[in-house]
């Protein structure tokens, strides 16, 4: 059983919100997908959005391991993933839609390391590698922006 100091309650908050946030993540990359003229693009947006199942799993556990039924679907509206498919047009403006979903993501990870005492070593251990690989992908979205600096198209 994971321990928490300062409370369950708070950090089931947090896991709550972590587990939203990788719907929401999950939801705006199927949509990002079939939108990508690159296949390469395709490619690692599949494997991001893998990552973030994986994430979903891995909150799950940890929850469950709380006493805390996992939430199966988002409690909130799907307004972000509805950007995507509400006139958002051309690779380089779904790359920065989606660097905002990492950076979102990265900031909840670290607000729910660093607010938490007495985490367990498991749940610690699984937030990091967790974080790891959210800032990989931040990082992967920003390079790919700096690399294609130009034109940006939206909607009128």
């Amino acid at each position: 059983m994971a321990s928490v100091i300062g409370g369950e309650a708070a950090f089931i908050g947090s896991l709550t919100e972590l587990i939203e946030l990788n719907w929401s993540a999950v939801d705006a990359f199927a949509a990002a997908l079939p939108r990508m003229s690159r296949s390469g693009d395709r490619s690692r947006l599949l494997s991001f959005l893998t990552d973030h199942e994986h994430h979903l799993d891995d909150l799950a556990a940890l929850a469950h391991e709380l006493g805390s039924p996992p939430l199966e679907t988002p409690t909130r509206p799907k307004l972000k993933s509805k950007a995507l498919t509400n006139g958002i047009v051309g690779d380089r403006a779904i790359l920065e839609a989606m660097r905002c979903y990492e950076e979102e993501t990265c900031a909840a990870y670290e607000r729910t390391l660093l607010s938490r005492e007495g985490l367990s070593d498991r749940a610690r251990d699984a937030l990091r590698q967790a974080l790891a690989v959210e800032r990989r992908h931040r990082d992967w979205f920003v390079e790919q922006l700096d690399a294609r600096q130009g034109l940006m198209l939206l909607p009128l």
